[in-house]
């Protein structure tokens, strides 16, 4: 079960979203950001953003020293975070886009020194999830880092029964909200190896529910185009 309907639902009001998401997290959320801005963020790095949403990791990015490139399709969540940033004074070190994920290939290759995503991937469908993972690899300059975090399947076991448990009622709310929700990634790590990444850091959180990765291109490996 996932939260995917009541994050847009969070989504059709910006002012609410981050609270909203720390509910939907337990607080966990920022966790994820603070690891994704380490493992992406150093001094005049490059560095992509998919779905910003109201600027919470970007300005994380932006403290780690990096220039951001932040895309989100929704308007209303642009203005949220250009209203943040603007708040803490690092505006000048981001562009804005409005642009959808799938679009991401229109970046000219090998010009990013990471690209990042936090509660994106599980938005998207299969084929979505990996023209963009592949869009990512191919804009990455050599040496560069792909940084996801997400919701996923918890191993199977005790983990999962609890985690289930609890997303059972934030499921049935997501339901009668907007009447649709989605799954959590299934194998986070494998659709990354299929788009030609290697892994070389995993954390999770909230029993396992929640899942971020360190990817680096694999010379040769995956597909460059979309």
């Amino acid at each position: 079960m996932s939260s995917l309907a009541l994050m847009r639902w969070l989504e059709a009001a910006p002012e609410r979203y981050d609270a909203g998401m720390r509910l939907l997290t337990l607080g966990r959320a920022a966790r994820a950001h603070a690891f994704v801005a380490a493992a992406a963020a150093r001094r005049d790095a490059q560095v992509l953003e998919i779905g910003c949403g109201t600027g919470a990791l970007t300005e994380r990015l932006v403290a780690g020293g990096a220039q951001v490139t932040a895309v989100d399709q929704n308007p209303e969540m642009l203005e949220r975070a250009r209203a943040r940033l603007a708040e803490v004074g690092v505006l000048d070190r981001v562009e804005l886009v409005e642009r959808t994920a799938a679009e991401s290939d229109a970046l000219p290759a090998a010009s990013r020194d990471a690209v990042v995503a936090s509660f994106a991937l599980s938005e998207m469908s299969r084929d979505e999830r990996r023209h963009l993972l592949r869009a990512a690899r191919r804009v990455l300059r050599p040496g560069g880092v792909l940084v996801l975090a997400d919701e996923v399947v918890p191993p199977p076991g005790l983990w999962r029964a609890l985690h289930c448990g609890l997303r059972a009622p934030q499921a049935l709310l997501g339901w009668l909200l907007v009447g649709a929700v989605s799954r959590p990634l299934s194998n986070l790590p494998a659709e990354l190896v299929e788009a030609g990444f290697r892994v070389r850091a995993r954390q999770r959180w909230l029993l396992g529910g929640l899942e971020a990765c360190v990817a680096v291109p694999v010379e040769g490996g995956g597909a460059s185009g979309g």
